[in-house]
């Protein structure tokens, strides 16, 4: 009995030390890639010249509307949606013409055959 619980004891000992590995190694993976984003901004002075830093700005500004200009996406989003609606229907009429067309096409046929052929017996 004592011998599993000094193993039980162990494996939680273990187990606790492998969770703290664990969390150091993202915390510093964390910490590495910020660095790496620091060192990859252009944020430091004479990096970049002030119109480029502008052009920049302008960019990061106009992303971020569009990204967050939900109104712009729905109305955008319904447009699409009527537009294809419009479609659907327009495709399914000519579906419908086509289908009429081929059917009277198809009777005149079947009556031509039988008038050549003397009658359907």
């Amino acid at each position: 009995m004592a011998e599993s619980s000094i193993a039980l004891s162990k494996d939680e000992a273990l187990l606790k030390s492998f969770k703290t590995q664990l969390k150091d190694n993202v915390l510093s993976m964390l910490v590495n890639f910020e660095e790496l984003i620091k060192l990859v901004s252009p944020k430091t002075p004479g990096q970049i010249t002030n119109n480029t830093e502008q052009e920049l700005n302008a960019y990061e500004m106009q992303e971020y509307q569009i990204i967050y200009d939900h109104s712009f996406v729905e109305e955008e989003m319904d447009r699409q949606s009527e537009s294809m609606d419009a479609k659907v229907v327009e495709c399914d009429e000519a579906l419908i013409k086509i289908v009429r067309d081929l059917e009277d096409e198809l009777l005149d046929l079947e009556d031509e055959y039988y008038e050549k052929s003397g009658g359907p017996y």
